[in-house]
Parts: C-alpha cells; sequence; structure tokens
C-alpha cells in the first residue's frame, strides 16, 4: 500500500513539475513573439508615419483633428496590445 502510495504521490509531483515548465515555456514564448511584434510594429510605423503626414497635410482643416485622434487612438491600441512603453 505505502509503495502504491508513493508512487502515485511521485507520479503527481512530476506532472506538476511538467505543467510548471511547460507554463514557463509558454510565458517564454509569449515574451519574446511580444518583442517581435513590437519590432515589426516600429518597422511599419517607420514607413507608414510618412505616408499619413503627408496625407493629413492634404486634408482639409476641418478633417485633421479626426485624422489626428484616430492616428492616437491607433498608437494606444497598439501600446496596449503589444506593451509597448512608447
Amino acid at each position: 500500500m505505502d509503495d502504491e502510495a508513493t508512487t502515485l504521490r511521485d507520479s503527481l509531483y512530476t506532472a506538476v513539475g511538467f505543467a510548471v515548465l511547460g507554463l514557463q515555456q509558454a510565458q517564454l514564448r509569449r515574451r519574446e513573439l511580444q518583442r517581435e511584434l513590437a519590432r515589426l510594429a516600429a518597422e511599419v510605423d517607420e514607413k507608414v508615419d510618412p505616408v499619413l503626414d503627408d496625407l493629413v497635410a492634404r486634408m482639409p482643416e476641418d478633417f485633421r483633428p479626426l485624422a489626428a485622434g484616430a492616428r492616437s487612438a491607433a498608437q494606444n491600441a497598439r501600446r496596449s496590445l503589444l506593451g509597448d512603453p512608447k
């Protein structure tokens, strides 16, 4: 009876250990993905911002505040999703 209880306990500890290792690995991959997405977002911003600046400059004055608000909302959403402090 003691051997069975010991085997069961050891199996449970092993399963919990593997679960902890799996969670740590998933967290590491999540952080790596978050960094990669932030890097890609910065590259996109670098290419898109000049185009948007030119587009906003060509808009009638009445629409410029709307464009600025939309741009700000998009940047805030990106910061929120990617954890980007920028």
